[in-house]
């Protein structure tokens, strides 16, 4: 039975729904593959370290370490390059499945390593199959959500990554007490068989589907995704309209054609980049260093397993909101509590006493600790409710579809760039003072709140096709203005 072109959006949506929300999370299993890569190290290094010999008050088996961690990143920069090229040749869903493929030989191959060096080889070939699933799942999410569930839809990627996190630090708390690190990484390759089986039961994205002159096949899948024929139907055209404008441009020539591009991509890059400048990784790559640091180390493998638990359901807090308060309100507001909390952790910082000192000192200390813990947890919290969720999806929505994948692929790769260097340096950083570390990181943080102040235009309900008007009209500061 059909639906009346007038229908309300929230009637159209209760019945695609379902569908939706399965394409999603299949879609998803590439954010848990993420998600895993990221923590599956935190606990293993214990073990990785111990089986090659390696010790951290080494300044060379500290480079050593800190490449093992951020070997996967290499990988991840140059897998989001290459998948924006891919996404547009064999489509979103098929480079969905290669990254599985590429995870799973980069999983089973930690699993078996002898070395460090054949370690951080394959955990490079686990970075490729991430790159190529933070670029396709987000990706084809958006183009397969309709507008009005789009944030909530592209927001389960992110808490697909945050599950991939806690499942990671769950088995490592788990099994690194037995020293079965290699269990952990072989068990990732489970997580990339799923993403493989699932995509391969769904449907292709449908704006690359008309874009292969493919238009019947792509109004079956709008009609299960838009919950009406006529709703299908006015979806369609929108997209042809954009495709044949689109017709035969290239990215460097959308790039010089125009202002809106060049402001859209200033915006996604930035913030691919303060994302990871806000130091939510560094937490969970070095969440055991960090906690030990502030005088908790025999709680550190349960407060790991549960900054991770906790940092998958405050997710849900943005789930819930982005389609209903926006993307602007919640990224400006989780940020400053972020910054907030870090300012809290770098001042705590400065009262720890030293730990040769007396009992008294001792006692002040674990107090101090205590503080420096509930401000990182409110850290996680916040992020969860901001930059984590939200700079996925506005990065997935904010391009026009000729040239989105290769941008979403260049504004990707800046992230893991920002990623790369964040693991690379932290763990320095945190042996020197735990405190600095989030002082810098909090100086991002502002960063990043008069950036999307000033730059980034409010997308709730838009539809794909429309968000490029922002940018083309009069600028993001308008857009802002009437969004």
């Amino acid at each position: 039975m059909t639906t009346e072109p007038n229908s309300k959006p929230k009637e159209v949506a209760s019945r695609s729904a379902q569908y939706t929300v399965a394409v999603a999370l299949v879609a998803g299993l590439g954010g848990v593959m993420f998600g895993y890569d990221i923590g599956v190290i935190a606990d293993a290094k214990v073990g990785v370290e111990k089986a090659f010999g390696l010790d951290e008050k080494n300044s060379g088996d500290l480079t050593i370490i800190q490449t093992i961690v951020s070997s996967v990143l290499i990988g991840s920069f140059i897998g989001a390059l290459v998948a924006g090229r891919l996404c547009d040749h064999i489509g979103r869903r098929w480079t969905n499945v290669w990254g599985g493929a590429l995870f799973i030989v980069g999983c089973m191959g930690c699993a078996l390593s002898t070395g460090a060096w054949m370690m951080i080889g394959f955990r490079v070939a686990m970075g490729l199959g991430v790159g190529f699933s933070s670029v396709a799942g987000p990706l084809y999410i958006a183009e397969i959500a309709a507008p009005w569930s789009r944030g909530a839809m592209v927001s389960l990627y992110q808490l697909a990554i945050t599950i991939g996190i806690f499942l990671a630090m769950l088995l490592g708390y788990w099994l690194a007490p037995y020293d079965l690190w290699r269990l952990s990484f072989g068990l990732g390759a489970v997580l990339g068989g799923g993403l493989i089986l699932g995509m391969l039961a769904m449907p292709p994205s449908p704006r690359w589907l008309v874009g292969k002159g493919r238009d019947a096949i792509a109004l079956g899948v709008l009609k299960r995704t838009m919950g009406s024929i006529p709703a299908a139907n006015e979806e369609l055209e929108a997209i042809k309209v954009k495709v044949e404008e689109e017709k035969g441009a290239s990215f460097f020539k959308a790039l010089g054609s125009g202002r809106a591009l060049k402001v859209a991509l200033v915006l996604a890059i930035g913030l691919a980049f303060l994302q990871q400048a806000s130091g939510i990784n560094a937490i969970f790559y070095y969440a055991p260093e960090i906690i030990s640091n502030i005088g908790l180390n025999d709680w550190k493998f349960q407060l790991t397993a549960a900054l991770s638990l906790i940092n998958v359901l405050a997710t849900f807090i943005a789930v819930f909101l982005v389609d209903r308060l926006g993307r602007r309100p919640l990224l400006i507001a989780g940020t400053a509590l972020m910054m907030v909390a870090q300012i809290t952790v770098g001042v705590a910082s400065t009262w720890l006493p030293d730990p040769t000192g007396d009992a008294a000192a001792a006692s002040g200390g674990s107090m101090v600790g205590a503080i420096m813990l509930i401000a990182i947890f409110v850290s996680v919290i916040a992020f969860a409710c901001s930059l984590g969720p939200l700079v996925w999806l506005v990065i997935s929505e904010i391009f026009p579809a000729g040239v989105r994948s290769a941008c979403v692929g260049v504004a990707t790769s800046v992230n893991w760039i920002g990623n790369f260097f964040i693991a690379q340096e932290t763990l320095t950083l945190v042996q020197i003072s735990p405190g600095l570390a989030f002082w810098i990181f909090a100086g991002f943080n502002l960063v990043t709140i008069i950036f999307v102040w000033f730059l980034m235009p409010e997308t709730k309900g838009v539809e794909l096709e429309k968000i490029e008007d922002f940018f083309k009209r009069q600028g993001a500061w308008a857009g802002r203005r009437s969004g």
